[in-house]
Parts: structure tokens; sequence; C-alpha cells
């Protein structure tokens, strides 16, 4: 079961050290220096008080100071200058004389609360508030998402998120004539939002909302200091990041739209070039081919063309005559002999039949003479071999 000081150890982890509480009361300073300058012996109460930190900033502006505080955990080490009583807060607020204080508050306290008990507790504070009364409540704001779908979930006390429609309606019903909503306790680096996270966790973690028994309080001068807006909503940060985005969006399309036009201009050129080195290849195509026809028709080209047969033909017998040595090298004489002389006849009898073609499609110069002459070579070498 926990004990008393749980919370007390809890609390002190995660709000922080007076002077970091002292530093996020100030933005409560214009409201609490003009309650002490128009009010005369002004009293303040704070509910939930803990260890007192908003009745001592308080104290520094002037006025009589209460606060209870139903953990006496919290009363150890107090200080001389501020009254705290340990109590329920429902009870002691049935204790008080009516119109008997000029400002209430509960910093953090109402999300620990049951609905009807809160609803209960507004009512006792109207009455216990003088003419120009004001109550004030601070307490997580679901509208940061962070904080509605984790953050608030830390403190195992925690009951429930009360929307600031809810609790100005609670606060209305109970005959406060308005009510006000500041967001407070913001990071203070999420002023140029640049990041999907700023747009979840960027809104006040917080929000307080004033209720006023009387709007024209001290000749309107409350009303003018609360219609201020403080805080970050989270259509603000929205907003925020919509117009970041658009505005980088805007150089990057300016920059993309630099890009497609450069790459147009290389794209013309290289296009352009393309078309005059097809140009110049199709005219050396054409040279070429005028050149190899006149070598084709040049007497020289049919003169040379059996010495061309005849290189190949030879080519082809030196590949034979290099594999038949390693085929010797391998086998028998006798299975060279019946292995290899049949490649060879066919080989002189191809040759020869080829260069009987050869003449016939020739018709002139291969008639006769050439032809003989190989004839007679081939013939030998076959008689040579055998």
């Amino acid at each position: 079961m926990m004990d008393e000081k749980f919370y007390l150890r809890f609390e002190n982890l995660h709000r922080g050290g007076t002077k970091t509480l002292l530093a996020k009361f100030r933005v409560y300073e214009p409201i609490i220096s003009l309650i002490c300058c128009e009010a005369n012996n002004p009293k303040f109460l704070d509910i939930g008080c803990g260890n007192g930190e908003f009745l001592t900033f308080i104290s520094c502006f002037g006025g009589d100071v209460i606060g209870i505080e139903k953990n006496s955990a919290y009363l150890k080490g107090e200080n001389n200058k501020i009254l705290l009583e340990h109590s329920d807060a429902l009870t002691w607020l049935k204790r008080q004389d009516d119109s008997s204080f000029d400002f209430v508050s509960a910093i953090h306290v109402i999300e620990h609360l049951e609905f009807s008990y809160l609803y209960e507790m507004v009512g006792e504070i109207k009455r216990v508030l003088k003419e120009n009364g004001i109550i004030l409540f601070e307490t997580p704001n679901p509208d940061n998402v962070t904080v509605a779908t984790k953050n608030f979930y830390t403190d195992p006390t925690h009951l429930r998120l009360i929307p600031y429609s809810l609790l100005s309606f609670v606060i209305k019903d109970h005959g406060f004539s308005v009510t006000h909503k500041w967001g407070v306790n913001e990071s203070p680096h999420v002023e140029k939002s640049t990041c999907i996270y700023d747009v979840i966790g960027g809104a006040s973690p917080d929000y307080t909302i004033f209720g006023l028994v009387n709007q024209n309080a001290f000749g309107g001068k409350v009303e003018n200091v609360l219609s201020k807006p403080k805080g970050r909503t989270t259509k603000e940060m929205c907003d925020l990041f919509e117009a970041r985005y658009q505005h980088d969006y805007s150089i990057i399309s300016k920059e993309l739209k630099k890009i497609d036009d450069k790459i147009f201009e290389q794209n013309c050129y290289y296009r352009d070039q393309m078309s005059e080195v097809s140009k110049e290849i199709v005219r050396l195509r054409h040279s070429f081919e005028l050149e190899l026809s006149s070598i084709y028709k040049s007497k020289s080209w049919k003169v040379t063309a059996p010495l061309r047969f005849v290189a190949n033909r030879l080519r082809i017998g030196k590949k034979i005559i290099s594999n038949a040595l390693v085929s010797l090298k391998n086998n028998s004489m006798r299975d060279f002999f019946a292995i290899y002389s049949e490649k060879c006849r066919r080989f002189v009898t191809g040759a020869l039949g080829d260069i009987e073609k050869k003449n016939r499609s020739q018709r002139g110069l291969m008639r006769g003479v050439f032809f003989e002459k190989y004839k007679r070579m081939l013939n030998k070498a076959i008689t040579k071999k055998k």
C-alpha cells in the first residue's frame, strides 16, 4: 500500500524544484498583481497547495494567503509566512463564510477528483468568493496529443482529463459570468515548427481556466488582462507546420524547376549533336560503300581472288595438320591413317571442287593458267603425303 510520502517523492521527481515552479508561476503575475493593487486587503486561497510554492509566489505581491492540503506529508517544514491547513477541500470550504476570498486557485488538482466532487467544490468556491472574485484551475491540456495519450497517465492518481468546454460549463453553471483560457507551461523552443512531433506535442501541455464572478470586476481591468490569449493550441501548431511545409515546398519546387530547365536544355543540345553525328555516319557509310564497290569492281581484286581463296584453304589445312600431329602422338600409325586419310581426302576434294566453281564464276583470268597451276600443286602435295 502506498504511504503518504509516495506522492511527495513522485512529485519532487517529475515537477521540478521550487525555483522551476516559481518560474512557471510568473505567467500569473499580471492578474495577481492587479488583484493586490485593486482589492482591499485581498485574501488568496490555494486548494491542494502541496508545499505552498504558489502561495509563496503570491505572497511576494502582498495580501493574506491560505493553503489547504489533504496529504500531511507536504505540511512538514512549512513557511511561517504561509498558513497551511491539513484538510479535505470540500469539508474546509463548507466551514467558511460567504464572500470571504478574492481569489481561489487549484493547481493540478481537479484531474485527481471525481466529477461529482469537482462539481460540488466549484459551487462552494463560488459561495466563498467576493463580488469581484476570481477562480483559477490549472490542469493537463487534452489538446496536447502527447499529454493526452502518454504523459497524463504517468501519474497513477490521475482520474480523467477535463476538456476546457466541460470545465467552462461547470463553472458557468454555478453562476460565474465568464471564463477565459490560457495555455501554459509550453516549451519555449517550439517557435518554429519543423517536424511532425512539434505538432503532436508542441501545444501547451497545461491550460488554465479563469472564472469571473463579475465580468466588470475592478472596472473591467481583470477582463482586459485575461482576454489576451496565451499559449499554443494544436491547430496553431498545425498552421505553423503547414506554413513551414509550404515554404520549404516552394523552395524545392523552384530548385526542381531550375533542374528541369537545365535538363531540357542539355537534352536539346545532345539531340542536336546526335542528329549531326547520325548525318555524319550516313555520309561515311555511303562513302565507304562507294569505295568498297570500286574495290570489288577493280581488276586487282579479281586477279587476287584465287590467292585469297588458296590462303584461306591453307589456313584450314594447317589447322588439320596441327590436330593430326597431336593425334599421332596419342594413337598408333594405323589408327592415325584411318582417321586422317579420309579427312585429307575430303579436304583436297573440297578444295578442288571450290576452285572449279570459282573458275566457272570468274570466266576470265581464272580459267586456264591459274587453275591448272593450283591443280598441279595440290596433286603434288597429295602424292608426296602418300
